[in-house]
């Protein structure tokens, strides 16, 4: 949910619980006024009879219907005013009146007077008037509504486009981002602060990228020359059986070491995403001929394969292809038992890989982490499945394992927008 969306969200819950308290609160004020206003008019009618009762002495004619009731002398009734409901023949039915009581003096006869303004008028007064208000304020909330949804895309317009510009940023390119001027202060530090951030990053990441690069490169020599070295070694006839076995071993690690400096350079450049190519890979292709290649591997542990490859074309770069399947296919020839099978199975929802095999000895959710190994003792890196992790992650790829019967299962589906 962006927050335009949010903030109006917020805004109609409130005006919503608000609605009925203002229309409550609206309608007992205009109901107090009227009732006010009525009281005041029946006052002014009740002062108007007092003095004409003392000035001459009788009742002057009145617009509004009254009743004149005699009273003790020690009697005492107090002002007031009340409704009342009184029968109306020509209505048939009971009309709802305001009545205001109060005393005089008739002749020196003390008397109560009930003067009754009806209510009919005044009730529809109120109706009115609380229906117009309430249709005034439910278009005063819709108009701010829309109104502030016009604001804020228009206040917020420079941070969305700076939103779009930083989602869409590529830390590879060379040209810098441009971000949209605005003359709101928040956004203006807010740029400021983006962009510090996106230089400092940049500057980063080609300072680890030139020294990946240079560490990849220099180091090879020096590892290259050993090797060499240690093969001269091997070869030698001066040395003892266990000097032998000491030399071996450093040539066993100095290849080890080259093929991991090798294969985190690999990852690296996957990270940063410097195989941008996109070619129509035939995915059939490669996985016969990773199979053929490892046609003597294959006949030395005597496995049995079964393949079953229908053709498909996926949306990839080529080397990165053929590195993901040769992991793949090696890691089921490579760690399977004597005498053991694979299975595989190529279509265009997925490639899956079926064999036998030791049981692994890490979580099944940390296999594809760097430097796991299922078995202590292989001489595996454990960086093939973190490259071939990398590599789906890279096209929208999904790689599953899972193991059934002590049989392992790879199961690598494809993004269905990259194939053919």
């Amino acid at each position: 949910m962006n927050l335009v969306t949010k903030t109006n969200k917020y805004y109609l819950v409130f005006f919503v619980l608000l609605f009925p308290l203002m229309v409550a609160t609206d309608f007992y004020l205009i109901r107090y006024f009227v009732s006010k206003e009525v009281d005041d008019i029946l006052r002014h009618e009740s002062e108007r009879i007092i003095f004409s009762l003392k000035e001459k002495g009788a009742f002057l004619p009145s617009n509004y219907l009254f009743e004149i009731n005699p009273l003790k002398e020690d009697s005492s009734v107090l002002n007031k005013y009340r409704d009342t409901l009184i029968y109306e023949d020509y209505a048939n039915k009971f009309i709802p009146y305001r009545t205001y009581e109060f005393t005089t003096q008739v002749d020196s006869q003390k008397v109560r007077v009930s003067i009754h303004h009806i209510l009919l008028e005044m009730n529809e007064l109120v109706v009115w008037l609380f229906v117009a208000t309430s249709l005034i304020i439910l278009l005063l909330i819709t108009g701010l509504f829309f109104i502030n949804q016009v604001i804020y895309k228009w206040t917020w317009k420079p941070f969305f486009k700076n939103l779009s510009k930083v989602t869409n940023y590529d830390i590879t390119k060379k040209n810098p981002v441009s971000l949209e001027v605005s003359n709101i202060s928040e956004f203006q530090e807010l740029n400021k602060i983006v962009t510090g951030l996106m230089n400092q990053v940049k500057k980063d990441f080609h300072n680890l990228k030139e020294f990946n690069e240079n560490i990849a490169h220099e180091i090879q020599t020096p590892l290259a020359i050993i090797r060499n070295k240690m093969v001269l070694l091997l070869e030698s006839q001066n040395l003892s059986k266990k000097e032998l076995q000491w030399v071996k071993a450093v040539y066993q690690e100095a290849n080890k070491l080259s093929k991991i400096g090798k294969s985190l350079t690999l990852i690296s450049r996957i990270e940063n995403q410097e195989f941008r190519r996109l070619n129509s890979v035939d995915i059939h292709t490669i996985v016969d001929n990773i199979v053929g290649n490892m046609e003597e591997m294959i006949q030395f542990k005597n496995l049995t394969i079964k393949v079953k490859l229908y053709p498909v074309k996926v949306k990839c770069d080529l080397i990165l292809a053929n590195i993901l399947f040769t992991n793949l296919i090696k890691n089921a020839v490579q760690h399977n038992q004597e005498g053991g099978f694979i299975e595989m199975l190529l279509n265009e929802e997925k490639f899956e890989i079926i064999n036998t095999g030791a049981i692994s000895s890490i979580e099944t959710a940390q296999l594809f982490n760097r430097f796991q190994r299922g078995n202590k003792v292989t001489t595996s890196l454990g960086l093939g499945l973190a490259i071939n992790q990398k590599i789906c992650e890279m096209y929208g790829f999904r790689l599953n394992y899972d193991l059934h019967e002590n049989k392992h299962k790879l199961s690598l589906y494809f993004n269905t927008r990259c194939a053919f």
